[in-house]
Order: C-alpha cells, then structure tokens, then sequence
C-alpha cells in the first residue's frame, strides 16, 4: 500500500486525546472559555496530530462529489452551465448562499485557525526532534499561506490574524484588503520555505516540502502579474532535480503515480475503507453509469458535463483528450452520445475502490508540468525569444501529448506566445481547477465566459457575467451575519 501521513487516523486521534473544540465555523459561537486548546499542546506527538488537523481541514475541500474543488471546476467554460450541486456558480448568478462556498470558507479558516494554535504554542515546547519542530512550523506557515492565499484570490480582502483569538476578539479584525492579504501569504510562504525539507520519506510522504511552497509561492507572483519574482521560485524547483514530467499523461493522475516526480503538491487519500478516501472520482461520471473498466459502482445524478467548446479545444490527435474525457457511455442499458464526461480522476491501478467514497487516487494542487509552464510564461513575459526556452518547455508539453512542435514562424512574437500558453494551459489542466484562475489573472475572465454562454448549448446568451466584481465571490452571508459590523466585513461590491 502507498505510504503517506495517515491524515485521518492522526486526526481522529487528536480529536479524541484532547477533546478539541469543533471549528468548522471561523466565527461560531460557543463559550469562549471552550475556544482555546491552549492544555493540548504539550509535547511533539501533540504537534504531529495538530499539523494532521490542518490537512484534514484541506482534505475536505477537496474529498466529497459536492465540494468546493467541483465550484473552481464550474466556474470555467470547461464545464456545461447548468449542473446541480453548483448553486449558480456556473452561470454566474450565485449571490451570498452558496452552500459550497460557505463550506469552503470555514474549511479555509479551520486551517488557519489550526495553524495560528500551532505557531502560537510551538516555541515553547521542547521537541526530541529539533528539525521536526522546524518542518512542523514550516508545514503551518505554508498551509497559512496557501489559505490566506485561495481566500484572498476568491473573495477579496481577508482579516489577517496571526495568533489565536477569542470569538469577540476576531470579531474586531477589520478586513484587510487583497494586495494586503497576497502580502500576509507571501511572507508565511517564505518562512515556510526556510523551515520545510527538500522531501520527505516513509509514512511522512505526501506532506508540503521546501519546493511545494515555493510553486505555492509562484503561483501568487502569477496571479498578480509579478514574472520576474515567480521566475525565481519555478526555477529553483525546476533545478532541484526532484521532479520530472511523467512520460504518459495519464499518470499524472493514476494512483499508482500518488506522490510520484509529477506531483509537487496534492491532497492525499487512502482507500482500504479507512474512512480516508475520496467520493470525488465517483462525481465524474453519470448515474445509471457502472462498468469496471472505470469503476466498479454506478456514478452520481449530479455529475457535471464537458462543454462543447472544451471537446473542440483539443487539437486532432491530442492524447490528452482521451484521458480527460470520455463519452458513449452506456447509462441505464443504453449508450448516451450526446454528452462527453470527466475521465481524469478515474484512472486507477494500484487500488480499486470498494465503495463510492473510497478512492484513493490523490488530487494534484501543483503539478510539476504546471511549474514548467508558469516558467515558460514568465520567460515570455520578461520578453519573446524565437525558438528559446519558453518554446523548449511548451514543445516537451506538446510532445507528451503526441503534438507536433510549435515554431516561431508562426508563433512569431510576445502575443502569440501568450496565446499559445492560454490554449495549452487549457487542455493540459482541463478540470483541474486552475482554469478560473487563469482567466482572472489574464483578466480575460469576462470576455471568455460570456463569449462560452453565447453557445447554444450554454443557453445562446441566456446567462452573462455582468461584470467585474464577479471575479471574486460574494462573502458568505453566514459570515456576515456573525460578524453583524459592515465596518469590520462587509459584502463585496455588487453583490
């Protein structure tokens, strides 16, 4: 059986040697005397299971066929509007109650309220291991930063909060805005990447490294314009000798492959109904749907569908289509044509799930294909070279994929390289939930959705992103209501 933290069973331990107090909600309201678990950290082994916690918390963003991975994956043109379990996130009339995204927010802030109990209680306890003290404390400032972070890019300005705090004294923490927000991540990154080992082995396999937070970091840069500080980082990463491209696609996604050269970062799962596997895989593919050659149990009602547009992205004979993709399935006795589903998390040879919610395969937050590319991209921006190594690392994507070479007498300057990134980013990441985040950081978000619901079979211009402000979400109203002070949180402009 693949090795990696056994996030559940830490966890659960945890959960029942210190009795710790629920705080799936940021700002539920309990006693404040039951809020700190200040008695609970008391020596190493407390700290191995509190760092569980914090995965545990990011596990389930991405565990469940209605999680909010399944929203970043309907936010996009890849998917057809209309699916259920998507709260109008896919059609973008989603408001301050979305169910999903609510969840996630109070996924999010358990994390980094696990974290602040962790750097708060650390220094103060004598560890047998002195670099396990330093790596813990690196694995909590890169989970910070990698919350602080998602939450910033999806809903705005966040209140930065540090260390822990009672529920009144959060309640005082006035929202800070988004470059302020980037700016509290970028700091927690780099101090994670300062504590954080080059790997890990054995049963610590899986956890976040040295060059996961540096990706962690890039990707910020990325996302605010800033190449030249990305660069950095991806090259390092790319210089370690860690990681290679795999050298069939589908393994970057088969869980025989689970913590392999392509994967820098991804959320761990283990099947053998431990309780720690993932239904995601299962959400895929339609009801009515059962065929061991993909999976051994019939698929869910609210399985979301390719759209049309991103069918015809893929060039003739890309072998990434097949991977991705899959149609012709027989439902209920009879093939369905019509509709082409998502492939890419089920492929498995390792392990074959026994149930709908224990798959083992793990989900990628940054593969390594991923650096090489933001790479690529930083070297265009900084300015095109004809033949350089922006189109090297292009063509080695391209390559794997069975396509033939792009040259510079046809991708001839800075621009057309900039949109042969777009095409590509799209059909290498398909459904991997960057495709949203692309598109804002591009600042091509508007144009491209609403050019996607022009289509008639996404509604012929029935739906429309009415705007800007809809590149971030609207604060949950849950949130809002516990903190009742629109001077301390107030709801984004326009919704």
């Amino acid at each position: 059986m693949r090795q990696h933290i056994n996030i559940y069973v830490l966890f659960m331990t945890l959960l029942t040697a210190f009795s710790v107090v629920s705080c799936d909600d940021f700002l539920k309201t309990m006693p404040e005397s039951s809020y700190s678990a200040a008695g609970s950290y008391q020596s190493q082994a407390d700290f191995d299971y509190a760092i569980a916690g914090v995965y545990a918390a990011q596990q389930n963003l991405y565990q469940s066929n209605s999680c909010w991975f399944r929203l970043m994956i309907a936010r996009s043109d890849d998917t057809r509007n209309g699916a259920t379990y998507t709260y109008g996130v896919d059609q973008f009339s989603d408001s301050d109650n979305v169910e999903h995204l609510t969840s996630g927010w109070q996924n999010l802030w358990t994390m980094i309220n696990r974290c602040n109990l962790i750097l708060d209680k650390i220094d103060a306890i004598d560890f047998k291991d002195s670099d396990r003290k330093s790596h813990i404390k690196g694995e909590a400032y890169a989970l910070r930063a990698w919350a602080y972070y998602t939450l910033a890019w999806q809903f705005g300005g966040m209140p930065l909060i540090d260390h822990e705090l009672t529920v009144s004294e959060t309640k005082s923490v006035v929202r800070s805005s988004q470059e302020e927000t980037f700016a509290f991540a970028e700091a927690d990154y780099k101090k994670a990447i300062d504590l954080l080992p080059a790997s890990w082995t054995g049963t610590d396999l899986g956890r976040v490294t040295k060059y996961a937070a540096e990706g962690g970091l890039a990707r910020l840069y990325m996302f605010q314009s800033k190449f030249s500080a990305a660069k950095h980082y991806l090259k390092d990463i790319i210089d370690s000798g860690l990681y290679a491209m795999e050298e069939d696609y589908v393994n970057c996604f088969t869980d025989s492959h689970d913590n392999g050269k392509e994967r820098v970062w991804e959320v761990q799962f283990t099947g053998n109904l431990s309780g720690e596997g993932q239904a995601f895989s299962t959400g895929m593919l339609p009801e009515g749907y059962k065929d061991a050659v993909l999976m051994p149990f019939s698929g869910y009602s609210t399985a979301m569908q390719v759209s049309l547009a991103m069918v015809d992205a893929y060039e003739q004979g890309d072998l990434r289509k097949d991977v991705s993709i899959v149609t012709d399935l027989t439902i209920n006795g009879a093939v369905e044509s019509k509709y082409h589903y998502i492939l890419k998390y089920c492929h498995y040879d390792a392990y074959t799930p026994q149930t709908q919610s224990d798959w083992a395969n793990n989900i990628p937050i940054l593969r390594y294909t991923d650096v090489k590319m933001m790479y690529a991209e930083c070297l265009n921006e900084e300015g095109y070279v004809a033949n350089g190594e922006a189109f090297t690392i292009l063509n080695e994507v391209r390559g794997r994929a069975g396509l033939p070479a792009l040259v510079s007498s046809t991708i001839s300057d800075q621009n057309a390289f900039r949109k042969a990134i777009i095409q590509e980013r799209r059909v290498e990441f398909a459904f991997e939930g960057l495709r949203w985040n692309d598109l804002v950081r591009w600042g091509i978000a508007q144009e491209v959705i609403n050019k996607h619901f022009l289509d008639e079979d996404e509604g012929g211009g029935r739906y429309s992103m009415d705007g800007e402000y809809r590149e971030i979400f609207a604060i949950p109203f849950d949130e809002l209501s516990r903190y009742n002070n629109k001077n301390i949180m107030w709801q984004n402009p326009g919704y």
